[in-house]
């Protein structure tokens, strides 16, 4: 539009059109354009202004500052400039523009050959410089990865401080640097500060997969299947090559019973990316407690621990695995591979207590419980409690463990009180009048 405008500004055909006042500097001589810029030949033709027309847009476009010098009939005036070489020194190509409500038209241009002319043209209002803006971004980014360290070593509260200086600094916010502190929010269990975050990500940016992904994985866990599929679908419509997009949509449609679909989405994932162990994970989970076939899912979990030996889920998980399929040697062995990580994740702990209950480990079991605790979100409390109970039970403890029992009833209700009703190795608090009060209770509360 600006090249059209000038095209017309300047035929000759055109001479009557009133010419307002620029205070650009006169256009300079051909000698003085080749002696600024001598990689210019100009051949059997003279160099004169209209020979730099095509470089108005690219300066509009990429403009390495932009200054406010004044108004003049009530428009704003400004100039943009393009520097030729990177020291920001001449030779500039400069536009001025008028500015007037929401219109914007150039008003003229000129290639600045002298350096004093150049400091005039710097005189006004600075209101943007690429030179600045680069800086800036440098230390948004030094920020957000000091934030992202801060995070992989749990050190939360400074990961978070990190993160909103960086937001502040980048002014108008960056929708990768929301996206960071919706991860931060959520490993801080701040869950729907999270979910704010991402939906801030997303408003800025809705073509990276990332934050959809991340609030489908939260409502997912939530068990709002209905929410979690509308993002996790959405991720994988944005980046369907992505393999952990197409496997957690696929464990989603597993737990919504449509193996069919899963099993597409992890045949995708597998061929995108083969070396990646979470298909062989996610169809072992599926074996081992969807569909009560823990053979197929051993054969799942080492399939995926040949990609990644340290995964400390699937090995939680093969361990259990081996348990209910008899393998007490081999879940012995597994259980001291997790015993040696020196940051065991709520999951794996839970698994650990529970497998230590199995194999009479009892105080190991209430180490690991008691560990469990010390995490904001433990994963499944209803049951850490329930198999501390079990092992209080277990041991003569039965006042304590009726007070866990409790816990565990309120967290997870009547499938706790379910399990309790038929599991034998609560046989001997069956018979309490305290146990059936606290069954009574439970089911005053389900009333409620």
């Amino acid at each position: 539009m600006a090249t059209r405008d000038l095209e017309q500004f300047f035929s000759p055909e055109d001479q009557t059109v009133a010419v307002p006042k620029t205070f650009l500097p006169v256009f300079p001589e051909e000698t003085a354009i080749l002696e600024a810029i001598p990689e210019i030949v100009a051949g059997n033709l003279r160099l004169g202004k209209t020979n730099f027309l095509s470089w108005v847009d690219f300066t509009l476009e990429h403009p390495d500052e932009i200054w406010e010098i004044g108004e003049w009939d009530q428009r704003k005036i400004c100039h943009y400039l393009s520097f030729l070489e990177l020291d920001g020194r001449r030779p500039v190509f400069a536009v001025e523009v008028c500015t007037y409500d929401d219109l914007m038209e150039v008003n003229d241009y000129s290639l600045i050959v002298d350096e004093s002319e150049l400091v005039g043209l710097r005189s006004g209002r600075l209101v943007y410089s690429r030179a600045k803006e680069w800086e800036r971004e440098r230390l948004v980014r030094t920020l957000n990865d000091r934030a992202l360290l801060k995070y992989d070593e749990d050190c939360l509260d400074e990961a978070r401080e990190l993160i909103d200086v960086a937001i502040r600094v980048s002014g108008s916010g960056t929708a990768y640097l929301f996206n960071n502190r919706g991860l931060i929010s959520w490993k801080m269990s701040k869950t729907d500060q999270a979910k704010e975050d991402f939906l801030e990500s997303i408003s800025l940016d809705r073509t990276n997969g990332d934050p959809y992904f991340n609030i489908g994985l939260i409502y997912f866990d939530e068990s709002d299947y209905r929410r979690a599929l509308q993002y996790l679908r959405k991720a994988v419509e944005i980046n369907p090559v992505d393999s952990q997009f197409l496997t957690e949509l696929g464990h989603l449609y597993l737990e919504l019973e449509r193996e069919e679909d899963a099993l597409k989405l992890f045949r995708k994932a597998f061929e995108n990316a083969p070396d990646d162990p979470q298909v062989d994970f996610h169809l072992g989970h599926y074996f081992l407690y969807k569909k009560r076939k823990p053979r197929h899912a051993v054969k799942y979990y080492y399939k995926g621990l040949k990609k990644d030996p340290d995964d400390q889920f699937a090995l939680a998980d093969l361990a259990v695995a081996q348990w209910v399929l008899g393998n007490r040697r081999k879940t012995l062995e597994i259980n001291k591979i997790l015993q040696r990580n020196a940051r065991l994740m709520p999951y794996t702990i839970s698994r650990l207590v529970y497998l230590n209950v199995e194999m009479g480990n009892y105080e190991k079991a209430l180490k690991y419980y008691r560990k469990a605790l010390t995490h904001a979100e433990p994963f499944e409390p209803e049951w850490l409690h329930y198999n501390a109970a079990v092992v209080y039970a277990m041991t003569g403890r039965a006042k304590q463990a009726l007070d866990i029992l409790d816990l565990a009833v309120k967290a997870g209700g009547e499938a706790v009180v379910k399990r309790a009703m038929t599991d034998k190795a609560l046989r001997q608090l069956k018979s309490t009048s305290d146990f059936k009060r606290l069954i009574k209770l439970s089911a005053r509360r389900r009333t409620r």
